[in-house]
């Protein structure tokens, strides 16, 4: 027996007026929100099964209507078999024709509606897995299961998010760190794939295991770094026109004499004399020039054989290996070296990566990378400017045609850039309970309706909508839990306070929170 004429349960009929994109229908049981219903269509090239998504389910009934409610009417009702009169409602979205589904080509939406009346069946497995389950082979990956089909798995395209991006976005505790887990360690041990990890509170330090795990200390070679690099680490303002001019005019006689290139590894100690000599030459400017000599003395201090390091790798290949989760660590600096570590490293990777297609793979980066950017709202901001949002719009634009792919990660989506937000035509947003949040991601998004937007708060953690080119269809799906270790969780407070207290005492106690006080 086929797929369009096997036998299948009967959910209900449909009923109203109906469109090409959404309809109603009765059911003969609660309609289950983000389960998949097949609806009788009259016949077409592409078969007469159309596969809908149920986005919102009601149970009503008339002998219980608001006006005339009275507790003694309700209880008087009950007695009488009050549930003989209850209907039950399903609204669904239209998705597509279930054949072309199955045969795994391009999703064709109907463009004429179906009768008023006709059959709706419940989805069952054998369809479902014909839909969302894919090979490894073909570049898919398994992400988790439907929620209202947990016999289904759920694949994703690795490919498509390379190419068209991601982002992935919930409030905190939801699950974002275990779905980047998942996710991470499926491409770099299943697909043998290359990742780079932004990592902002270093909780990614085995994601993919030990051996698949490259994890990078944030370091840049003095002389490797851009004038409008220095800005930001010396947090030089726009408005200090008289710093940057000769922080600019020292950088530039640097490379112009070939000192910087001669002995780079004593650019910040030329870098440093020149500007003392222009605080001898310019008297009318001492108090700007001193006060930019000590903003370099204070990054020296701070950063000088750390994140600015003579011993920072000069070679893309030994920071981003081939075939692993590349993870750099940013949890020891703050935003504002984070913002020029990532631009300087992303930069770099774009250009190698556009040297190897353009130079017919002689040279340049050898592989496709997905970035994983997390903290995106800190980075990526909506409300200022950034080194990081400037290449992340590059690649954003230019990624496609290179390999090169975005990840943003967020618990903020309302903080990041709209442009880049937009730019990630694949989402996997698990639980959002702000209403400005839920809005500016469903305007960033073409395929979030309003109904599967005001699921998003209802949301159990660990599941998610996931939308966009990597999946057949919008799927509501529980996220698998990562095998490897992620430490994106919350600390559980009275478990440290015990752990500590059974220390101290040298046993194992009861522990009373309250003998923290008495």
């Amino acid at each position: 027996m086929d797929l369009e004429h096997r036998d299948r349960r009967i959910l209900g009929h449909i009923i109203g007026e109906t469109t090409h994109s959404k309809v109603y229908f009765t059911a003969i049981r609660p309609p289950r929100v983000g389960e998949y219903i097949l609806i009788e269509y009259p016949e077409s090239d592409y078969g007469n099964m159309v596969l809908g998504i149920v986005e919102k389910s009601m149970i009503g009934n008339p002998a219980l209507e608001v006006s005339a409610i009275t507790p003694y009417y309700v209880e008087k009702a009950s007695r009488m078999g009050l549930e003989r009169h209850e209907y039950m409602i399903g609204h669904a979205r239209l998705l597509g024709w279930l054949k072309p589904l199955i045969e795994r080509k391009q999703l064709i939406t109907p463009n004429y509606p179906p009768k008023p009346g006709a059959k709706v069946y419940e989805a069952d497995p054998e369809t479902l897995r014909g839909i969302f389950a894919r090979k490894i082979e073909d570049g898919w990956i398994r992400i988790g299961k439907l929620v209202n089909h947990t016999e289904v798995p759920v694949y994703v395209n690795v490919s498509a998010i390379v190419s068209r991006h991601l982002a992935i976005l919930a409030v905190t505790g939801a699950g974002k760190s275990n779905t980047v887990g998942v996710l991470v360690d499926r491409i770099v041990n299943e697909l043998r794939g290359t990742v780079l990890i932004i990592d902002m509170h270093n909780e990614y330090d085995k994601i993919a295991g030990d051996d698949k795990t490259n994890n990078i200390e944030p370091k840049i070679h003095p002389a490797k770094l851009a004038v409008y690099e220095y800005y930001n680490l010396l947090r030089l303002d726009p408005q200090a026109t008289k710093q940057r001019l000769y922080l600019r005019k020292a950088y530039r006689e640097l490379y112009k004499s070939g000192i910087a290139t001669k002995e780079p590894d004593k650019f910040l100690d030329y870098l440093q004399r020149m500007l003392e000599k222009y605080n001898k030459e310019y008297s009318s400017d001492s108090k700007s020039i001193t006060d930019l000599i000590n903003k370099l003395d204070e990054l020296r201090e701070r950063y000088e054989g750390k994140v600015l390091a003579i011993d920072a790798p000069t070679n893309l290949e030994s920071v981003i290996v081939p075939g692993k989760a590349n993870v750099i660590k940013l949890g020891s600096v703050d935003e504002e070296i984070a913002d020029v570590v990532v631009y300087h490293y992303l930069d770099w990777l774009l250009k190698e990566r556009k040297n190897y297609v353009m130079s017919n793979r002689e040279r340049g980066y050898p592989v496709p990378v997905l970035v994983v950017i997390e903290e995106a709202h800190i980075l990526i901001p909506k409300d200022r400017t950034t080194l990081t949002k400037q290449v992340a719009a590059r690649i954003a634009r230019e990624g496609r045609k290179f390999g090169v792919g975005l990840c943003l990660v967020s618990q903020r989506p309302k903080n990041i850039d709209e442009d880049a937000l937009s730019q990630t035509n694949n989402k996997i947003i698990l639980k959002l309970v702000e209403p400005t949040d839920k809005r500016y991601v469903q305007h960033a998004s073409e395929t979030l309706s309003e109904e599967l937007m005001e699921m998003l708060s209802d949301l159990n953690v660990g599941e998610a909508i996931i939308l966009g080119m990597m999946t057949p269809i919008p799927a509501l799906v529980k996220i698998d839990k990562a095998s490897k270790k992620v430490t994106g969780t919350d600390i559980q407070a009275y478990k440290e306070w015990k752990k500590y207290m059974n220390n101290q005492h040298g046993r194992n106690i009861d522990f009373n929170p309250m003998d923290l006080i008495n």
